[in-house]
């Protein structure tokens, strides 16, 4: 089955990428970039600013690969750069894959509904199936995600008891699994009394409706990433080969330049050097 899923993914790249290339004039150099979902609206950002200084270089954002599909395509040559929210397993690194890490964004609770926000116990009461409606009694639908996606992961590691909430989660009937990143974004907007995770990244990035909400007191902002009192974030890794191209080296050059990491900070992402 894993055989099977590397190489749909890696197909699905494939394909992905020939109907782009087959709407793009020609160009001296492209740079083929995909992955995690939450990076995907500020990529388009960095790649419009980037391609205005550099127009012989086209920057191509393939959509809907996730953390794991991204660094596949890396490796089989498909892509340029991975976007990827975790770190590299060894196996993967085995691959000839580097790994390097240029922003966070603080990972979100989101909503269309107001709400002063939510603790650990709340989550895991949310997930684990004991609290199920909103203050005014409507009735509370959480949004999952898949069981190994990165922001699960990351989610369930706040607490043992969210980790022990989600086991629960998956087993009741009904409830939704979002895929990608933009899907469970469109099922908070869509569904009523929706709640799901998302980070501030693709909320501003992508103009989106939903709320993030403060977490155990605290709004998440960049600032209060910075700060450190806001202590959850989802990150983003740069997946290339050992040996990138120039083009490449130069888009992720520009990401960490004084341009590009305005571009990150408007959009929800907190650069690092």
């Amino acid at each position: 089955m894993r055989y099977i899923n590397h190489v749909l993914t890696v197909f699905q790249a494939s394909v992905l990428l020939g109907l782009s290339f087959a709407s793009l004039p020609a160009v001296a150099d492209t740079v083929k970039v995909g992955g995690t979902g939450s990076a995907l609206g500020t990529m388009k950002l960095l790649a419009d600013a980037f391609q205005a200084s550099r127009p012989d270089t086209r920057i191509v954002i393939v959509p809907a690969l996730g953390s794991s599909g991204g660094i596949k395509a890396v490796a089989a040559g498909v892509l340029d750069i991975g976007l990827s929210g975790r770190p590299l397993k060894p196996a993967e690194r085995e691959q000839g894959l580097a790994e390097r890490e240029v922003a966070r964004t603080p990972l979100v609770l989101a909503s269309m509904r107001a709400h002063s926000g939510f603790t650990s116990g709340d989550i895991a009461r949310i997930y684990g199936g004991t609290l199920q409606t909103w203050p005014d009694g409507s009735p509370l639908r959480p949004v999952l995600r898949p069981e190994f996606d990165s922001e699960t992961v990351l989610l369930r590691a706040i607490s043992s008891e969210i980790d022990r909430a989600f086991a629960i989660a998956y087993t009741r009937p009904g409830v939704h699994v979002a895929i990608t990143d933009q899907d469970s974004a469109d099922a908070i907007e869509k569904i009523p009394g929706a709640l799901g995770t998302s980070t501030l990244a693709l909320i501003l990035s992508e103009q989106r409706k939903i709320k993030a909400l403060p977490l155990n007191g605290f709004a998440p902002s960049v600032a209060a990433l910075a700060r450190g009192s806001y202590p959850y974030f989802k990150p983003l890794y740069f997946i290339t080969p050992q040996n990138p191209s120039e083009p490449a080296r130069a888009f992720a050059a520009f990401i960490q330049s004084r341009q590009g990491a305005r571009i990150l900070l408007n959009n929800g992402y907190l650069p690092l050097k």
